[in-house]
């Protein structure tokens, strides 16, 4: 089973000169996806009871990755998505929403099994919340049960009251993870410098698979033993960049859950392939709107 931990929030997203409601929010997209290729998945996290709540909760059910906790009776988080060229820009409504509101409770609902993925990103670790410690508490639980951690930074500054803060969050986790998936960009924030090599070797402080999407120029591994992957995709016409990267590690967990080998057999025999594939779909995605869109998987 692949654990989709975090939030689920409304995409406004700009199409024209209106802004049209899409279900988002990373691990819900990538639960969606990874569910689509064929795996066991759900999303593990806070829905409202209001009216947008109500859609995303429909969502979770169409997509049957509804892991079913408690409702929250605050707001749901809101994101305005804007476009220029395909790439985006964000403004979040987000103080004291429902997805802040996961707490360890909830976590102990799940019970962890040695073949288990749990996947997260860094929106859950700000401070406010009883979700940071859900998290920290779902990973320790993950992990104590033999399964896989995936960790997605998907850096979003504007909802941090620093960057420091950020840093310190993601840091604290990094050396817990088995995946850590980063853009360049985060890729440069995290490790202080632009060589994507240098800065992956720098992220890898316990022998992680360290993956570093590039956007168009496609992306570089980092294995646990050293070995490097680079591969570069054939050119896509973008439209709406948005849930790409989350398609792309829903297909490499998909993969790697689907195997039913250990982890290090999968590193070996599997992950080329999971990697050709994730470029595929994600560039499936890129050329339509929304972050769950209907593709071939």
């Amino acid at each position: 089973m692949i654990y989709s931990l975090g939030e689920m929030l409304i995409d406004f997203m700009q199409e024209g000169s209106h802004y049209v409601p899409y279900p988002g929010g990373a691990p819900a997209n990538v639960a969606a996806h990874a569910r689509r290729r064929g795996a066991d998945a759900v999303f593990v996290g806070k829905i409202s009871t209001d009216t947008l709540g109500d859609l995303l909760h429909t969502t979770l059910k169409e997509h049957n990755i509804l892991l079913p906790l408690p409702r929250s009776h605050k707001n749901t988080a809101l994101a305005l998505v804007s476009h220029k060229n395909g790439d985006r820009s964000f403004q979040f409504y987000r103080n004291d929403t429902a997805d802040l509101s996961l707490s360890v409770k909830d976590i102990d609902t799940i019970v962890f099994k040695p073949a288990d993925i749990l996947h997260f990103c860094s929106l859950g670790l700000v401070a406010e919340s009883t979700t940071r410690a859900a998290h920290h508490y779902a990973i320790q639980q993950c992990q104590n049960a033999g399964g896989i951690v995936s960790f997605d930074v998907n850096l979003r500054e504007r909802l941090w009251p620093s960057l420091d803060a950020a840093y310190d969050a993601v840091m604290a986790l990094v050396p817990h993870a088995d995946i850590i998936k980063v853009n360049e960009t985060e890729l440069a924030w995290l490790t202080e410098t632009q060589d994507v090599t240098i800065g992956m070797a720098r992220l890898q402080t316990n022998k992680q698979l360290i993956i570093c999407t590039l956007g168009a120029e496609g992306s570089e591994i980092l294995k646990p033993n050293g070995e490097r992957i680079t591969y570069k995709p054939e050119i896509a016409q973008q439209v709406d960049t948005t849930g790409a990267g989350d398609s792309y590690i829903a297909m490499i967990l998909a993969s790697l859950s689907l195997s039913n080998v250990s982890f290090d057999t999968w590193l070996e025999t599997h992950l080329e392939d999971a990697i050709a594939h994730a470029s595929a779909v994600s560039a499936q995605v890129v050329q339509k709107q929304g972050a769950i869109p209907d593709i071939n998987y």
